[in-house]
């Protein structure tokens, strides 16, 4: 069974469609106290770490990926857009762990905005780090929602690391 590590997890948004898909989660990073405490509810066997600036890369059980939604306000068009430059973008910190776990896989969620600033940075790092990338911004009310809520995903995955049909789980 795969698995997967979570970063900036919220209260698990994305861990719960991977383990529906069939993934198993091996570690979260969230900072937020409230969204521990439901991390903890639901993943209760799970280690969880509470700051990804500090997050244990010597202890880290390795998985096949690593899946997050880093702070969007550097990027949201409701904010100053100040990208790189507002110390909320902990991107750096993302392909840090990144770089030092080598998942086979990467799932990035944002906001569209970082189309327009700071996706240059995340496609750069991940390619410096032998990854290939595909992205795409959907819309909730595009699979079913009565709302738009637009966001941005990304999946990477290492050439090196696919096993034919294989490299998503199924």
């Amino acid at each position: 069974m795969p698995t997967f590590g979570s970063l900036f997890a919220g209260i698990g948004g994305l861990d719960l469609g991977l383990e529906r898909a069939g993934w198993t989660c091996r570690w979260q990073v969230e900072i937020d106290p409230f969204c521990r405490r439901v991390l903890a509810k639901h993943w209760p066997l799970v280690p969880r770490h509470g700051d990804v600036r500090s997050f244990p890369l010597a202890d880290t059980e390795r998985v096949d990926l690593i899946c997050g939604g880093f702070p969007c306000q550097p990027v949201s068009v409701a904010g100053k857009r100040l990208a790189q430059a507002d110390a909320r973008w902990l991107w750096p910190e993302f392909s840090r762990i990144i770089r030092a776990v080598r998942p086979r896989l990467v799932l990035v969620e944002n906001v569209p905005g970082l189309l327009d600033g700071g996706l240059g940075e995340v496609l750069g790092d991940l390619a410096t780090d032998g990854y290939d990338a595909t992205w795409r911004c959907l819309s909730a009310a595009q699979l079913g929602a009565p709302h738009e809520r637009d966001r941005f995903f990304l999946l990477a995955a290492h050439p090196d690391a696919i096993d034919g049909d294989t490299w998503l789980g199924v």
